[in-house]
């Protein structure tokens, strides 16, 4: 049974999906009594919203925390003033969410924390990627493989096996890039990552798993700094601290030691989409495809990448919850005044950028027969790193999984966006000549 607390009022904005995710949920005002006494039956989850009392939001995640030691508590608000991620957490909130920005990424937390109230051995396993294994090689730690449909995890290998070519492309044919290993042999995963990249010459290589922890961590701290509004911490000091997370973030998408582009895009691909995912996947699509376009500085195209949406911090809650076909004219109108709005952000931070990066940001949704935004500028009038942003912008869409829309390799992503721009001439988004020396790089083997 996977029940849920709610700390909060009816008025709250409590996401419908609940519902279809809960068996119960039980929403409860905010008196000390409740506060103090663990509720029966102990719920599988508590959420928490913003509460104007005696106790302060610090005071109750420290409460909730003494008397619920091991069960995830989420904080959820929707104002940005006061909203200090990293205090929140560190006060004893498991994660703190800013909605509607980070409704995505709520919403992909309440799944997992529903199918461990199935497969509750599932919290004792740690996701790995696959391209961090080499096929044939004998394991000294076993691996299971989570089946979605039934939610099942089921063993993939024993320890002293080596995995066959046939079971790698089995789970290739079935886009499955990851795996589970038990918490206590992970250390025994890392010392065999290390040990291949020592063998390959290559000793101060991390592998892909721990890349991708270390990089969602880093673009929740980047972000969670941008949504902090305080104008008394927009010192020089914090600003350079900022930029040093942003450095720290493109040195992991773009080590020097990923010669093999392909692999590496190959590991970001087919994924369920949320707010973090998508700054960080563009920036490594951006990134990367530079350095295939002969790009200077990839790096910048990877800075621009990352920071191209942050503006949608700055729309109204309206707005920011609505799909771009839904609006109106006079929401689609702020809308398309994000880029500006990402560049308001940086600069309020105080993050000093080359104009390269501001160019690319401010057109990354400009289109080639001049129907895009914000300026509504057309062909060579846009940039390079313009157009090259928004060809990375449109493949993260493209092989992001939604619903009901089938997984798509590297390949074929890039084979239908060249397609789509170059049926009719007065229909060209992307930069065509760019999507075809793409096309044809991730298309050659």
């Amino acid at each position: 049974m996977f029940n849920i607390l709610v700390f909060g009022t009816n008025s709250d904005p409590i996401p419908e999906e609940l519902k279809t995710l809960a068996n119960n949920v039980e929403i409860v005002g905010y008196d000390s009594e409740k506060l103090m006494e663990p509720s029966e039956p102990v719920p599988s989850l508590i959420l928490c919203y913003p509460h104007q009392g005696e106790m302060s939001t610090l005071e109750i995640a420290q409460t909730l925390r003494m008397y619920y030691q091991e069960l995830p508590i989420f904080f959820i608000a929707s104002e940005k003033k006061d909203f200090d991620k990293k205090r929140l957490v560190k006060n004893g909130f498991t994660q703190a969410y800013l909605l509607p920005w980070e409704k995505a990424d709520l919403l992909r937390s309440l799944k997992e924390e529903s199918i461990y109230s199935v497969v509750p051995e599932l919290r004792d396993y740690q996701v790995i990627k696959v391209v961090d294994l080499t096929p044939g090689t004998v394991l000294d730690f076993s691996l299971k493989v989570f089946l979605p449909r039934n939610n099942k995890l089921v063993q993939f290998s024993h320890d002293g096996d080596p995995i066959s070519d046939d079971k790698f492309a089995k789970l290739y044919e079935n886009h499955l890039n990851t795996l589970f290993i038990h918490k206590d042999e992970l250390e025994k995963f890392r010392k065999y990552t290390a040990e291949t990249f020592k063998k390959l010459l290559m000793p101060n290589k991390i592998s892909e798993t721990d890349k991708q922890m270390k990089l969602e961590k880093c673009v929740r701290e980047l972000i969670s700094d941008m949504f902090y509004e305080d104008t008394q911490e927009n010192t020089f000091t914090k600003s350079q601290a900022l930029l040093n997370e942003v450095k720290e973030i493109i040195k992991l998408l773009l080590s020097e030691d990923d010669k093999d582009i392909m692999k590496k895009v190959g590991t970001l691909i087919n994924q369920e989409g949320n707010f973090y995912l998508h700054l960080s996947n563009v920036s490594a699509f951006a990134g990367l495809f530079a350095i295939v376009l002969g790009f200077e500085k990839p790096e910048e195209m990877a800075l621009a990448g990352l920071l191209h949406d942050i503006g949608k911090i700055n729309l109204p809650v309206e707005i920011a919850e609505m799909d771009e076909r839904e609006m109106g004219p006079h929401a689609l109108e702020a809308y398309k005044k994000h880029p500006n709005y990402s560049i308001d952000v940086a600069r309020l931070k105080r993050i000093a950028l080359p104009n390269t990066v501001i160019n690319a940001i401010l057109q990354h949704h400009e289109a080639m027969n001049g129907t895009g935004y914000p300026a509504g500028i057309a062909s060579s009038k846009i940039t390079k790193e313009g157009r090259l942003l928004a060809i990375a912008d449109a493949f993260d869409y493209k092989t992001t999984m939604h619903p009901g829309k089938p997984a798509v390799s590297m390949g074929q992503a890039l084979v239908e966006l060249f397609q789509e721009n170059s049926a009719d001439p007065a229909r060209i988004i992307l930069d065509r000549e760019m999507l075809k020396k793409l096309k044809d790089f991730f298309t050659k083997q």
